[in-house]
């Protein structure tokens, strides 16, 4: 039956004016309410229209009205998915997967249903097997390679994933999210130039919705940044705010956002931003403005104030003086508002600017991270208390470790430890472990565990690492080394200028900036995070050896008395030249501890014990001094050939390749790397 009432509102959903429909489809319902197809109709117009509860009423309706018309059931279940009613929905696409002559792509659709159902409620094999026949069944559907190749991403099965997303984006170029998740597969693979290229792609396709481009954007930023920071790196990292899932919030101030300009005679707000360990790092910077506050500066009205985290707040103050620092409230980060809780200092700045954009003018190229240094202070009589506490469990060398996070993300995963990883420390003699295990939950299961297996480690809890954080600097203060997975405590070492030790992926990691080291820390020595062919036992195994051979150092260091030693870099480099490799070292090592004039006299310094320890056959105690070279000055192309030596001389030949690339990146006429390099034959 076909009336003129009928006809407008078919009219109407055909042309797409989705209100018209709707408004039309009501008054179709109205007069004939068991018309089944007419509330399928209205249901399609109030979900194009965002009214999802009207939507999933007329579907429900629809459903019972046709129970054996597909399109209905179809409707139907992606309504209840739609409106997280899972296992309603599960049971729609089962029916519509059941009903008899149903078409192939129906039944895809059907199948894809399930697939996502089984993925909400953690089947990943089910939803897999659900993907496959939807597949089968239409080998065309781009949507179930899509959203396949979502779920392998997420589960690091990076190979399949990107053949899945590339199918995808190959049946439907338009695709983006698809797009967007085959870069980032690249990226997993370390194939950087080609997830470049898809992110690019992306940005010039026509059709392209706005929060693609920025969520393009944003990850193109983080590419970018793996080859190096650059103004086109830095300025795409702006689009940040507006990505899917950001963890913080933009806050709303009403005073313009800081362009580099001069600060003479203004008020600059620096408002911190994501996760803790985040805050810590941009914070870094801090010190080149407070640098410059002096007091006529200060006098002609210039001043700057930094919010962070409320449990930061007197380690900031201590540290960056005399830069005003103020705590933000949980709630106003939350919400993004500059509201009546939040400190009312806030109020009287003319400028401001969140600290994840400070590199754009801090921090605008790896020659200007020669500025990094310690940057943080710890509280001394708390450091003096904690020193004598640390000192009372005996001689040797006192390592803390932190070895999981309390945010777990599925590409963090690859970094992330359990207490019972570490045992192989137990067979090191020498050293005490402190635990810097802020998650008093994992570590009240785990430390009895590992301690009942022959790993001995100190564990305080009468500290919250958590949330007492001056506590919790003042106790890593007084330590020789800390290991750490991705944490704010390796954040905070690294800052107070412990020698830090960090997991994690080099090729994954945009802080490092292109680098094999996190310029922002001078004092932090990363160990890659396993790659295909090894575990995360092999990296933990190599930290233990260069910890064995640093706790043999230090022995042999304070057993030995002081020789009679030159007083000049020449005059060790002297020794060096002559073959006298003990006295050579002890002469290199008294002008470290002396304190050279000057930072590249530090690292010309550094370089050249790390070069002797090589030579010595002691790669393994080489390396951390090299990569603390590199850490300080990244544009060092000599120590990076030198890392290249002795990781190649550790069986790191992929690491060694990289750290001579590295090498000629920055002199692309250094011949030492270049033939280093082809050496490496197929292996580089």
């Amino acid at each position: 039956m076909t009336t003129p009432l009928l006809g407008r509102a078919q009219a109407a959903l055909a042309a797409g004016r989705m209100a018209d429909a709707a408004t039309l489809y009501q008054d179709v319902v109205a007069r004939w309410p068991h018309d089944g197809t007419a509330w399928l109709a209205l249901s399609v117009a109030a979900a194009a229209l965002g009214q999802p509860d009207d939507a999933l009423a007329a579907a429900e309706r629809a459903a019972s009205l046709l129970p054996a018309y597909a399109p209905a059931w179809a409707n139907v279940a992606e309504q209840r998915r739609q409106a997280g009613r899972m296992e309603e929905a599960g049971a729609a696409y089962a029916y519509l997967a059941a009903l008899p002559g149903l078409p192939a792509d129906l039944a895809a659709d059907a199948e894809n249903g399930l697939a996502l159902v089984a993925r909400h409620n953690g089947q990943p094999l089910v939803a897999e097997a659900h993907w496959r026949r939807a597949i089968a069944l239409d080998p065309t559907f781009a949507g179930a390679y899509a959203n396949l190749g979502k779920m392998l991403f997420d589960q690091q099965a990076m190979h399949a994933a990107r053949a899945a997303l590339r199918q995808a984006v190959t049946l439907d170029p338009a695709n983006g999210g698809a797009r967007v998740n085959l870069a980032l597969a690249h990226k997993a693979l370390e194939q950087q130039a080609v997830a470049v290229d898809e992110l690019r792609r992306l940005l010039t396709q026509p059709g392209t919705s706005e929060q693609l481009a920025h969520d393009a954007r944003y990850n193109l930023a983080r590419l970018l940044l793996l080859r190096g920071p650059g103004a086109e790196a830095w300025t795409l990292h702006e689009s940040r705010w507006k990505v899917s899932h950001f963890p913080s919030v933009r806050r709303s101030f009403p005073v313009p956002v800081w362009q580099g300009d001069s600060l003479l005679g203004r008020r600059l707000l620096l408002w911190g931003e994501q996760g803790l360990g985040d805050e810590i790092l941009f914070a870094s910077q801090v010190p080149d403005l407070a640098a410059g506050l002096s007091d006529a500066v200060r006098a002609a009205g210039t001043d700057i104030l930094l919010e962070c985290d409320e449990r930061l707040v007197s380690l900031f103050a201590r540290s960056f003086a005399p830069i005003t620092v103020v705590g933000r409230p949980a709630a106003v980060a939350r919400s993004g508002s500059r509201d009546t809780s939040a400190d009312p200092r806030t109020a009287t700045a003319t400028t401001q600017l969140p600290t994840g954009s400070l590199a754009r003018y801090c921090r605008p190229t790896l020659a200007s991270f020669q500025a990094a240094r310690p940057f943080l202070k710890p509280n001394p009589e708390r450091s003096a208390l904690w020193a004598r506490r640390v000192a009372a469990l005996g001689p040797g060398l006192k390592v803390g470790l932190c070895w999981t996070s309390g945010l777990l993300t599925a590409e963090r995963a690859i970094s992330y430890t359990t207490l019972a990883d570490w045992l192989p420390l137990a067979q090191v003699p020498g050293i005490h472990l402190v635990s810097l295990q802020y998650n008093r939950d994992i570590a009240a299961v785990e430390i009895p565990q590992a301690r009942a297996r022959g790993l001995d480690i100190a564990d305080w809890p009468d500290l919250d690492q958590r949330d007492d954080l001056e506590g919790a600097a003042a106790l890593i203060s007084t330590l020789d080394l800390v290991l750490t997975a991705p944490t704010s405590v390796g954040e905070i070492a690294a800052g107070l200028g412990v020698p830090t030790w960090r997991i994690s992926t080099p090729s994954q990691d945009w802080s490092g900036l292109g680098t094999m080291v996190r310029p922002w820390y001078p004092a932090m020595r990363i160990f890659p995070a396993p790659r295909e062919e090894e575990t995360l036992a092999d990296v933990i195994q190599r930290m233990v050896h260069a910890l064995a051979a640093m706790a043999v150092g230090a022995a042999a260091a304070a057993a030995t008395p002081p020789p009679t030693l030159p007083t000049t870099l020449n005059g060790a480099l002297a020794l060096h030249q002559a073959g006298r490799m003990d006295e050579a070292e002890a002469a290199y090592r008294r002008l470290l501890a002396d304190g050279p004039a000057d930072a590249q006299a530090r690292g010309d310094t550094l370089h050249l014990l790390g070069l002797l320890l090589h030579q010595a056959g002691r790669s393994e105690e080489a390396e951390p001094l090299l990569r603390q070279v590199l850490a300080a000055e990244p544009g060092f192309f000599e120590a990076w050939n030198s890392l290249g030596a002795v990781l190649l001389a550790l069986g790191r030949r992929a690491e060694a390749a990289d750290a001579w690339r590295t090498a000629l990146r920055l002199n692309p006429g250094y011949d030492k790397a270049a033939a280093n390099l082809g050496r490496l034959g197929p292996y580089a």
